[in-house]
């Protein structure tokens, strides 16, 4: 399968990639706005405009949505609607819509467990509509499931999975994304590769139609977070679960 994952210079989009080398039946193509060095083939491109999705889609049977407007010194880039809407919701319109044009039918989009943020923590499930309550960033990624479903409405042989995930971090050092080192576990706890899993076993699922997976590590998130849907459903199991970490409570 040759698959496309956007973002992929990121701290999640490398730890997919990652997961997919684990495999032999996948040819990648890495879109970034970055540029990089990589094994795989890299195309320099802005999600943003829609004839570089369309070049990027050539020859791909699937996609990984992972890209997100960086969140900039201060959560400037989230201050306003400019750049997230730009990067976040445009660009995933701009996939979706390229995938239609070359035929593309498969796609997870990477969202975030910030959908849910006006919904008691005790009552996330997989089946709840997206609403949010972190600002433009958990605004812009309620848009990338409204799209994703939109599309699956629209044409009835797309298979789209939106991931909603935790905190992202790299479990064999405990480091986040801003190479911060994380000393006590939180429910939302998520390795970067693990996330890459669950988007490769979507890509494979022939089951799916539209499905929200929320995707966490720890043993607590299989029933708070409805996360043993995913697994269940996937035949998937976290290969971390941070339970190295002390819980908040423990300390």
């Amino acid at each position: 399968m040759n698959v496309l994952i956007t973002g992929a210079n990121g701290f999640l989009g490398k730890g997919m990639v990652e997961q997919f080398e684990k495999y032999d039946d996948y040819k990648l193509r890495l879109m970034d706005i970055i540029p990089s060095e990589s094994v795989h083939e890299v195309y320099v491109g802005d999600v943003s405009i829609y004839e570089q999705c369309y070049d990027a889609l050539d020859g791909i049977d699937g996609i990984i949505i992972g890209h997100m407007a960086p969140r900039g010194e201060n959560d400037i880039n989230y201050s306003t609607p400019e750049m997230a809407f730009d990067v976040n919701v445009k660009g995933t319109a701009n996939l979706f819509h390229a995938a239609v044009q070359r035929g593309i039918k498969k796609i997870v989009v990477i969202s975030s467990e910030a959908t849910l943020g006006a919904y008691k923590k005790s009552d996330q499930v997989h089946t709840l509509r997206a609403r949010p309550l972190a600002g433009y960033y958990g605004l812009s990624k309620g848009c990338q499931e409204l799209i994703a479903e939109h599309f699956t409405g629209e044409f009835d042989d797309f298979q789209i999975a939106c991931l909603r995930v935790g905190y992202i971090l790299d479990g064999d050092n405990n480091l986040d994304k801003y190479g911060r080192d994380i000393v006590k576990r939180n429910l939302g706890n998520t390795d970067r590769r693990d996330i890459g899993e669950v988007a490769r076993l979507s890509l494979e699922s022939d089951q799916l139609r539209f499905e929200i997976f929320h995707v966490m590590g720890t043993q607590e998130s299989l029933e708070r977070w409805d996360v043993q849907y995913t697994c269940d459903f996937l035949n998937w199991k976290p290969e971390y679960n941070f339970s190295w970490l002390p819980r908040p409570e423990a300390q």
